[in-house]
């Protein structure tokens, strides 16, 4: 999927002024296209891929049911530009946990606890089954469905998730049609991640409902209002196999695209009906939505508009080095303040020194006074946290109230006063054999304001997290493993939302410093455009600069995924538009060339009339790209 920025320069130089095809014209396609399609599926693997299939064509009303053997192993036809319905039931009534922390507490005696301690461990059983629908538009070509409960829930309300106010992306996100098939490997990631939010979410519900007195109701099917609970188990699934060696290190590449489609989908509201409009081969939609987001954005001048510009340096600037530096100093000083001195050490009240801080620690009720100098930062902070909670499945966790001021060089950090969340996960023992490699997790949860003279404020809601483990090296060190920041940017320039994620991709290389991917989304008023959205993945301070990057654009509730990518003086350019439509550019010298697509056929040429590049149809039409 696509998620970076774009050098505008570079896209306008590949579909601006000047340039022509040596000849001229392009070879007229054939007036009758002949199509197929084929459709494949994923499942997570934490149950039996082994069951019956059912696929129903929504516009013909037939079905079929196929028993297979592994689900993740089957590719059918299926009648093109067609909507269906497929649904997976798996023969197993059970599934593994697939947390490394674990699952839960259960019940006393329970077949499936192997080691009799009241938990459900890592690849324990669990008595759970899991619904496997979708609906999907058969593009011509290969299409691949990923199931999960997540899917299911979308197809059980008849909705659109690519229809929303939050969503960035051109088509549902356990969809891939023929030119996407490249991105497998972040769409298997996000489907495991979702089916993992909703067994540990549903494994909370489990131990929750022991307490004889909690009336807590155990989910027997995913939900659409519990999005965001699920997106929150989802995020564990990121972070444990980042953090444990055992994990998934492919992860590594594509989690930055990974966390922010976990925030599109556990954020959505307002989503659309499904509508099933008969689609037409040679549909010329997708030039309109070209013209329409890339217009806004006043792409057709080779450069940002200056108002887009001067808003990406701005966000750029307050939220740099030193902004990010200071949101770590917060996570850190929290957590081994924490750690060393509170209930979890069984401290005395007192007075202590760490790391050139000093500690005014006290009981009944917890308190904590910090004042000092911590990585070079000036760090005044009041913490008053009147309980503490204990859970099996959630941790320690804490509520309380927290002043805060973190200042850096050219950035300073408030919290005046705020609600402060915390929960705790781990061992007292990190280098105890029968520990995993994850062995302490912080959890903070508050309302900051990030202070730039230069560039304005940002205030808004974080949920930081940061780690203490045992790395392959036997080294227990400490990082901020990642951060969520949603608020708002106002300056004398700009009044812009903002929802951006932070994620530490290599914590077992370079453990002293921080390798952050940022996954960001910006909602501003541009250029008279009160609904324009733009997101990106990549490096923060290569914002507003990047010459081989892929952005997300909507507006008018439309979106589109561009992709650019530049070698030597070649341009090559690919938008992605809704049901598998796109458009391939390129640039060599004067030549232009690529084609519009549905799926993997062909409908138009790519070319220049007079110095101006766009589509020719097999009818003989031209249409200009802007």
């Amino acid at each position: 999927m696509f998620k970076k920025l774009i050098s505008v320069s570079l896209l306008m130089s590949l579909v601006g002024c000047g340039g022509s095809s040596d000849n001229g014209t392009a070879d007229t396609l054939p007036a009758m296209l002949e199509t197929s399609s084929t459709v494949s599926f994923y499942i997570a693997p934490w149950q039996s891929t082994a069951g019956t299939l059912t696929i129903i064509n929504d516009n013909t009303g037939s079905i079929e049911n196929i028993d297979v053997a592994d689900i993740n192993d089957v590719t059918l036809s299926a009648t093109t530009l067609n909507f269906h319905h497929v649904e997976f039931t798996s023969n197993a009534t059970t599934l593994t946990c697939p947390s490394f922390a674990g699952c839960g507490r259960t019940v006393r005696n329970n077949p499936n606890d192997g080691n009799a301690n009241r938990r459900i461990d890592y690849q324990e059983v669990m008595d759970m089954t899991l619904s496997y629908r979708a609906d999907f538009f058969a593009a011509p070509g290969e299409n691949k469905v990923y199931l999960s409960p997540i899917s299911s829930v979308i197809s059980d309300n008849n909705l659109d998730i690519s229809i929303t106010t939050q969503s960035l992306s051109a088509t549902p996100f356990y969809h891939l049609t023929h030119s996407q098939l490249n991105d497998n490997l972040e769409t298997e990631l996000l489907t495991n991640a979702l089916t993992f939010g909703v067994i540990l979410k549903r494994a909370a519900d489990i131990e929750a409902s022991l307490n004889t007195a909690n009336n807590t109701v155990v989910e027997q099917q995913a939900q659409l209002a519990s999005l965001p609970l699920y997106r929150t188990f989802a995020d564990r699934y990121v972070s444990e196999n980042l953090l444990n060696e055992d994990g998934n290190q492919l992860l590594q590449s594509v989690v930055g695209e990974v966390k922010q489609q976990l925030i599109m989908i556990g954020s959505a509201s307002n989503i659309s009906p499904q509508e099933r409009d008969e689609e037409q081969l040679h549909s010329r939609e997708l030039l309109e939505d070209v013209r329409n987001i890339i217009g806004v954005a006043r792409l057709q001048e080779q450069t940002y508009s200056d108002e887009l510009k001067q808003k990406l340096t701005e966000f750029e600037t307050i939220l740099g080095e030193d902004s990010q530096q200071a949101i770590i100093v917060l996570g850190n000083v929290l957590y081994d303040v924490l750690y060393n001195f509170s209930p979890l050490n069984n401290t005395d009240a007192g007075v202590y020194n760490l790391q050139g801080l000093t500690i005014n620690y006290q009981q009944s009720p917890y308190s904590w006074a910090i004042s000092g100098q911590y990585d070079d930062h000036d760090v005044q902070l009041d913490l008053n946290i009147p309980q503490w909670q204990v859970s099996g499945l959630l941790g320690n966790k804490v509520s309380g109230i927290m002043s805060a001021k973190v200042i850096g060089q050219d950035t300073q950090l408030n919290a005046d006063v705020s609600d402060l969340v915390l929960s705790f996960d781990g061992t007292d023992d990190p280098f105890s054999n029968d520990q995993s490699e994850t062995t302490g997790q912080l959890n903070i949860e508050t309302t900051v304001s990030l202070e730039n003279a230069n560039s304005g404020v940002l205030t808004g809601d974080i949920k930081l997290n940061a780690d203490r483990f045992v790395t392959p090296f036997e080294e227990l060190v400490t990082v901020v493993s990642g951060f969520d920041f949603k608020g708002q940017l106002v300056s004398e320039n700009q009044t812009t939302q903002f929802n951006l994620q932070a994620i530490e991709a290599t914590p077992f290389i370079n453990e002293a410093t921080q390798n952050l991917a940022f996954a960001v989304q910006l909602i501003t008023p541009l250029n008279g455009a009160p609904d324009f959205q733009f997101a990106y993945v990549g490096r923060l301070n290569r914002l507003a600069d990047i010459t081989n990057a892929e952005i997300a654009l909507r507006l008018k509730n439309r979106a589109l995924e561009i992709n650019l990518r530049t070698v030597g003086n070649n341009i090559n350019a690919v938008i992605h538009g809704a049901q598998g439509r796109w458009l391939d550019v390129k640039q060599k010298g004067r030549n232009y060339s690529g084609g519009l697509y549905f799926g993997d056929t062909q409908i138009a040429d790519v070319t220049a009339v007079r110095g101006v590049p766009g589509i020719l149809f097999p009818d003989g039409t031209f249409e200009s790209l802007f």
